[in-house]
């Protein structure tokens, strides 16, 4: 006897749902396997040490602004500010304890303003001194550097943006791969040494890794290593700034950040890079050009002109924008002479104990 044929109810009843745990089961291997992953990079990222210690500074710096003064001198800007001060010379000028913040223009002009204005007070002073590239470049700064400061002192991470955040840590991967391959160069080279081979020949002689270190960071914050090394080479150049758009940010940034500090009682200085004669000489329309506009602004105190700070190369040392030991002193006495220039009696701070009557210099 035949049977009647199922109706439609009947044969969706009897199929099988696709069951929401079968998707989860389906996702769920692969989404722990990519946090594995992750968390495997983050921790060759943080557990394996850099090529080199210079970021550790940032520890030095902030210890510094946390140091409770009375009345201080910040200098703020990127490695011209560490290779070219000297800030004893500032300090026995004005009598008040200067901290020098300059490390890496790749950190960004947001970043260095940031870092420091939390720890800012009625009556101190400000000394802002960027490299020409970060006029140019992005104000954000570059995301390795970010993240291979943060990693050195947890404590700037909370001074990024959310932006800034997601982008530095979007690098852990690319820091793990670099230091993976670091070190699986270093080991082959290891055993080609073992079996006789010569080691390779450095382009330089001079280890920029060595003067770039932490410990050559004196109690201010002035780089100090450079001292006394000869480089033997021509100073590497920076960018092309009369063929690129200046970041349109960058001086409203900053003419906020003069606005705050100016409610706040702080009081800023805007000053510029020592720069390579020749660098200017090639550069010389566009770098007149900025002038002009930073001081149209009527919120920059600007003492001195761009131009004031063309330097011989004889004063150079590695690169177009970093000074060795005989143009460090002068341009130190540039910014001392400014500084008292621009706020007069404002600038002292009687005889208040600076950092380097404190402690002794490495």
């Amino acid at each position: 006897m035949d049977t009647a044929p199922p109706s439609p109810q009947q044969t969706e009843a009897g199929e099988a749902k696709p069951s929401r745990f079968g998707v989860i089961g389906f996702f769920l291997p692969v989404v722990l396997l990519l946090a594995a992953a992750f968390a495997t990079t983050v921790a060759i990222a943080v557990l394996v040490p850099d090529d080199g210690d210079y970021a550790q500074a940032s520890n030095l710096k902030h210890d510094l602004l946390e140091v409770d003064v009375p009345k201080k001198i910040v200098l703020v800007g990127g490695s011209n500010v560490s290779y070219g001060t000297d800030s004893t010379i500032i300090e026995e000028a004005t009598h008040c304890p200067v901290i020098n913040m300059g490390m890496n223009g790749y950190f960004g002009v947001r970043f260095m303003l940031e870092e420091v204005k939390p720890y800012l007070k009625p009556g101190d002073l400000v000394v802002i001194a960027w490299e020409y590239d970060s006029y140019y470049k992005s104000v954000n700064g570059t995301n390795t550097d970010l993240l291979t400061v943060s990693k050195a002192n947890p404590r700037v991470f909370k001074f990024l943006t959310p932006y800034q955040k997601l982008s530095a840590v979007s690098r852990f991967p690319f820091i793990a791969q670099q230091k993976v391959l670091r070190i699986m160069g270093e080991t082959y080279d290891n055993f080609t040494y073992m079996l006789g081979a010569e080691p390779d020949t450095p382009w330089t002689e001079v280890d920029i890794l060595d003067i770039e270190s932490a410990r050559n960071f004196t109690r201010n914050g002035d780089l100090a290593g450079h001292l006394g090394v000869n480089w033997p080479h021509e100073p590497i150049d920076a960018m092309d700034i009369s063929n690129i758009p200046m970041d349109q940010e960058v001086i409203p940034m900053m003419q906020q950040f003069v606005r705050d500090m100016n409610a706040r009682g702080v009081r800023v200085m805007i000053s510029w890079t020592p720069l390579l004669d020749d660098f200017y000489d090639r550069h010389s329309k566009e770098i007149d050009r900025l002038n002009a506009e930073m001081a149209a602004v009527p919120e920059f105190l600007i003492p001195r002109p761009a131009s004031g700070f063309r330097f011989d190369k004889k004063l150079h040392f590695d690169t177009v924008y970093h000074l060795n030991e005989n143009g460090r002193p002068i341009r130190s006495k540039m910014l001392a002479d400014d500084i008292l220039t621009q706020f007069g009696e404002d600038a002292m701070c009687d005889s208040q104990p600076s950092q380097s009557s404190k402690e002794t210099h490495p």
